[in-house]
């Protein structure tokens, strides 16, 4: 499947769309990611539950990596990775603060980086 046949799922988001294309084209520096606030920041959808899902979309079809992170409620910083939410774990050990966190929807980011 292709960008633009995912894309043209979505006829609402055309210039985000076009946007984002210009963005996974570019050379992407090592560990550049973003989140879906970052991402609307960046190409202002104009309906950002219709962008989430297409986002989704890219994401299954291989064009985005998604990466669903457990943060550290001390120091916000990642102790975890994975690639779906149910592969998160209810209790993740945070060795930043090395103690037992029992992760809720507060503890997690979604991702977005380069395939």
């Amino acid at each position: 499947m292709s960008f633009e046949s995912i894309a043209n799922r979505y006829p609402s988001e055309r210039a985000a769309t076009t946007k984002l294309e210009e963005i996974l084209a570019r050379p992407l520096r090592a560990g550049e990611e973003y989140t879906l606030n970052s991402l609307c920041d960046l190409v202002t959808p104009q309906d950002r539950d219709t962008f989430a899902m297409l986002l989704g979309d890219l994401a299954r079809a291989g064009f985005l990596k998604l990466v669903v992170r457990v943060l550290s409620p001390g120091t916000q910083g990642g102790i975890g990775e994975y690639a779906t939410l149910d592969e998160v774990p209810e209790v993740v050990h945070d060795w930043r603060t090395d103690s037992e966190l029992h992760v809720s929807p507060e503890n997690l980011r979604v991702i977005y980086k380069a395939a």
